[in-house]
């Protein structure tokens, strides 16, 4: 369903695209959200964008002066991913157990979040065209998960620079077969049952070898 479904030529004769009013800049993000989560950042037009959002395209220039910077703001607006393990606390860090469970059950609860998970997809989906402007938000992930891992297990990570990378392979080969492209049994797979397994297969990597 649009964006705008409902609203579409409220209180205008004759219909016709909406003017910049001070809520068209959300409508435009939202709608982006959608469209590049559903078709990733090659797919998704500003043109379709907008008439999504029911503006007229213009405005997208506007605020955003172009395509990368409106795929920029519509996944900021939603979620900083250079903070997605920025919860971790000192006690946490210092916990001897359950150090898998905690890196999965916080990364995944992002895309459990109706409100966060279109602009996980959207930056997924567009990271599967290798697309440049995905790139970077790769990147922020990819150095919040290093940084994580660095507190969490810092022998292990200085032995093992590979780490973050073995770790984060899991985790997106999860989301991926789980929320970008749902795949049976892993798309409708309980999600305590999921913890269980996807935290087991962490630990194996975190944790340090036993004597």
């Amino acid at each position: 369903m649009s964006v705008s479904a409902g609203v579409r030529g409220a209180g205008r004769p004759g219909g016709g695209r909406r003017p910049g009013h001070s809520n068209t800049r959300a409508l435009i993000l939202t709608a982006a959200l959608e469209l590049f989560a559903a078709k990733g950042y090659a797919g998704a037009t500003l043109r379709g964008i907008a008439e999504r959002a029911d503006v007229d395209p213009a405005l997208i220039h506007h605020f955003f002066e172009n395509k990368g910077g409106l795929f920029r703001h519509a996944v900021a607006s939603r979620i900083d991913l250079s903070t997605l393990f920025g919860s971790l606390t000192d006690k946490d860090a210092a916990g001897p157990k359950n150090r898998g469970e905690w890196i999965a059950r916080t990364f995944l609860s992002y895309w459990e979040d109706e409100s966060t998970r279109p602009a996980l997809v959207a930056v997924f989906r567009t990271g599967l065209a290798d697309e440049p402007v995905a790139k970077e938000f790769h990147h922020h992930i990819e150095r919040a998960l290093a940084s994580c891992l660095a507190r969490l297990a810092p022998e292990k990570t200085a032995r093992t620079p590979e780490l973050p990378s073995l770790v984060s392979a899991h985790l997106v080969g999860l989301v991926m077969l789980r929320y970008v492209c749902p795949m049976e049994p892993l798309a409708s797979l309980d999600f305590e049952e999921l913890m269980t397994l996807l935290a087991r297969a962490i630990d194996i990597l975190v944790d340090e070898p036993r004597s």
